[in-house]
């Protein structure tokens, strides 16, 4: 059972990871106000659309990095790589777009716990970095 838990998790976040991936490339459209609960998030959004464009295709970039190593037995450096992405996608729901159980904040919600749990699973191999070296 937790083999087939594992599978999920790694499959819903590899869909979620890839949401970014295809807005980057145009395909999902233009950001509208109705997707935003305040003005100021929506603000915010096309303040990255438009002046800081290249915050996007740097995110993309990470995303499709994270993306390979999640598949490839990587799953630590995956989701390291993605959980300041993520910290930041959960701020801007929780202090810009009105809170974290909103409309909006679903997938970041979600991304968050499988990202946390994609860091508990691989706890040990992350222990490796926080561990004092000796120096010899």
């Amino acid at each position: 059972m937790k083999k087939y838990l594992h599978i999920v998790a790694k499959v819903l976040f590899s869909l979620v990871i890839l949401l970014p991936v295809v807005g980057a490339t145009g395909l999902l459209g233009e950001a509208t106000r109705d997707l935003y609960n305040t003005d100021e998030a929506f603000a915010f959004i096309q303040l990255i659309d438009g002046l800081a464009v290249y915050i996007s295709y740097m995110m993309a970039a990470v995303h499709i990095i994270a993306l390979i190593a999640l598949w490839t037995k990587r799953e630590a450096l995956a989701a390291l790589l993605e959980l300041p992405i993520v910290f930041n996608i959960v701020a801007f729901h929780l202090v810009l777009d009105g809170g974290l159980f909103t409309a909006g904040a679903v997938l970041a919600d979600l991304m968050l716990l499988l990202n946390l749990y994609l860091i508990w699973k691989n706890r040990e191999t992350l222990k490796l970095l926080i561990a004092p070296q000796t120096i010899t």
